[in-house]
């Protein structure tokens, strides 16, 4: 793994701000500074009638690989997910508009920007899990797991698509880099039906990794965080990843000294610890 990874370290949202004290620039710490003045938006309970119940994550990984042909990623990981839970649990999910995310395939219409497999996968953990603090530890998690984990790793009982020989580490959740250090690892193209079954199987990926975490969550009646949030706003100035030369190359916008609003002991206590 390389050395920009972030090690895994469990620390809550709610430790994080409480242990800062202070409100920090950005929207989604969930704190903004606007006309001078703090704004803090605090979490809140979020009940939206969708149920969970304990699900299997490779049956669930299996109907996302079958769905990626026709619905593509984001839409593939809802239609495993809510597949199984229309059965198992019932009520709305028996009339959730799985395709109503199809356009977050390719990152956003096709953009190259986040990958849909986590659009898709963080929309049914919104519904599901009431504390919205809980639901962006998952979905943080989830872009680690995503970002830091060789891909893809599900082996379906029988290709589908074509037969793959790789996995990479994308070291990032977007999705043209994601894609193309693949494409360039197995040798093909993006329009190749090899790349297809390469994203069929993240897509399984993403939604086991999404019920074992929510399974989690349910058997246990909490969740316990792998990483730390918004690891890297204080290092970086902005909500950012640890692959900012992927794309700016050696030109990477600085951060400024010091914020306003944190103090140099905070700022060392939030900093994320990268693995030498």
């Amino acid at each position: 793994m390389e050395e920009n990874q972030v090690s895994e370290h469990a620390v809550s949202r709610r430790a994080f701000l409480t242990t800062s004290g202070k409100v920090l620039a950005g929207a989604a710490i969930a704190s903004t500074v606007l006309a001078g003045q703090s704004k803090k938006a605090e979490a809140y309970a979020l009940d939206t009638g969708y149920g969970y119940a304990t699900l299997d994550p490779q049956k669930v990984g299996q109907i996302a690989y079958e769905n990626y042909a026709k619905r593509w990623c984001a839409s593939s990981v809802i239609a495993g997910l809510v597949a199984e839970l229309s059965s198992k649990v019932g009520g709305a999910w028996k009339t959730y508009p799985i395709d109503a995310m199809r356009w977050a395939h390719g990152g956003y219409a096709g953009w190259g920007a986040l990958c849909g497999t986590l659009t898709g996968a963080g929309c049914v953990i919104g519904l599901v899990v009431p504390d919205t603090d809980i639901a962006e530890a998952m979905t943080n998690d989830l872009a680690f797991y995503y970002s830091y984990t060789d891909l893809p790793s599900f082996t379906p009982p029988k290709d589908l698509i074509a037969d793959i020989e790789n996995m990479t580490i994308a070291n990032t959740p977007v999705c043209h880099i994601s894609v193309g250090r693949w494409m360039n690892k197995e040798g093909v193209e993006f329009l190749s039906p090899q790349r297809a079954e390469r994203c069929a199987r993240v897509a399984a990926n993403i939604a086991m990794e999404t019920v074992s975490m929510l399974n989690e969550w349910k058997k246990e009646g909490k969740y316990t965080p792998k990483h730390k949030p918004l690891f890297n706003v204080l290092n970086n100035g902005i909500t950012s990843q640890n692959n900012c030369k992927d794309c700016h190359g050696n030109n990477i916008p600085q951060p400024a000294a010091t914020y306003p609003s944190i103090s140099t002991a905070d700022s060392a206590k939030c900093s994320p610890e990268v693995k030498k």
